[in-house]
């Protein structure tokens, strides 16, 4: 019996002291993507950072106005070839500075988290942000419906501030967990150390409780024990194989120590295809016990050695969407 996979990606910026262009960061390597998934058959979902649209949505300059057509021109064509859009939220936006030519500035991360907002403007961006995606969606499918939720740095906790948001959306499931992590810094905070060992599970007021009868779904993203092999074989491919060069022009690297984290995996990563090694991401999977694995990629952090891995799995697995665990 073939394995299940879900595909997701984080459709944003870098945040680090370069942004990024959208051009390089997300429009060439989705499109790379979305070739090698059509010859894979594959099926993927992104999580698209509404917030980017709305603010760029907001300045009239050249570069601006390119970019949110393009942004909006990709997203119709992924729901066109079968792909899912689902809800992503990065805050920090709120305090981002746009420099003027394409990229832009986000020295301020005082609001990197949700959790620096009321639970009343939580609620306001999710109904906005399905707004806005709908409206760019619905020109291709009139009866499109977001039904999933990532949040950004993975701050989901506490879900209490979440859970109008939710349900004033219909959104049910949530993708924000993954087993064996936490991270504490004075912008962000989680800690998934203790939530169900399962691939599936519902919940009602907190994502790491779970709850048989919660009106919730999460689903977590897999992680895996990061055995000695598996550092050898990323080092080793990094340091001699070109395939792991960075295709995007932004980069997760900050001066300042804004957002240096006391972040723990204890020794676990998460199910990638971007940022290890070919024989990492084939090996993590055919090696883990669970029929269903999620894995978490960006479009920003896509390497050529993406689509040998992806073209490789794609044998023996059945990749799957959020939508089709509803």
């Amino acid at each position: 019996m073939r394995k299940l996979i879900i595909l997701s990606y984080d459709y944003e910026l870098f945040f680090g002291d370069r942004s990024g262009t959208v051009i390089k960061t997300l429009i060439e390597p989705t499109n790379l993507l979305l070739a090698q998934f059509e010859e894979s058959n594959l099926k993927a979902t992104f999580f698209v950072d509404y917030l980017m649209i709305k603010y760029l949505g907001r300045n009239t300059d050249e570069h601006s106005v390119l970019d949110l057509r393009l942004i909006e021109d990709q997203i119709r064509d992924i729901v066109q070839r079968g792909h899912r859009i689902e809800l992503h939220i990065h805050p920090h936006w709120v305090d981002a500075k746009y420099n003027g030519d394409g990229t832009w500035n986000y020295s301020d991360f005082s609001h990197y988290s949700l959790n620096s907002f009321t639970e009343d403007e939580i609620t306001e961006m999710f109904i906005e942000g399905c707004n806005i995606l709908h409206s760019i969606i619905r020109n291709v499918d009139s009866n499109y419906q977001i039904v999933a939720f990532r949040a950004g740095g993975w701050a989901i906790q506490p879900f209490s501030l979440l859970k109008k948001a939710f349900l004033c959306t219909n959104i049910r499931i949530d993708s924000s967990t993954s087993y064996g992590i936490k991270n504490a810094n004075k912008d962000s905070y989680y800690d998934f150390t203790n939530i169900p060992r399962k691939s599936v599970y519902r919940f009602e007021n907190a994502v790491e409780i779970e709850d048989v009868e919660g009106s919730f779904m999460e689903v977590p993203i897999s992680s895996y024990y990061r055995f000695i092999f598996y550092k050898l074989s990323d080092r080793i491919y990094r340091r001699f194989s070109s395939q792991m060069a960075i295709y995007a022009d932004g980069t997760h690297f900050r001066k300042s120590d804004q957002l240096k984290t006391k972040l723990h995996f204890f020794n676990r990563s998460m199910f990638n295809t971007t940022c290890v090694s070919t024989i990492t991401a084939v090996m993590s999977t055919l090696l883990s016990k669970k029929r269903l694995l999620v894995y978490i990629d960006h479009p920003k952090d896509f390497t050529m050695g993406t689509l040998i891995s992806l073209k490789i799995i794609s044998k023996f697995v059945q990749s799957i969407t959020y939508k089709d665990l509803l």
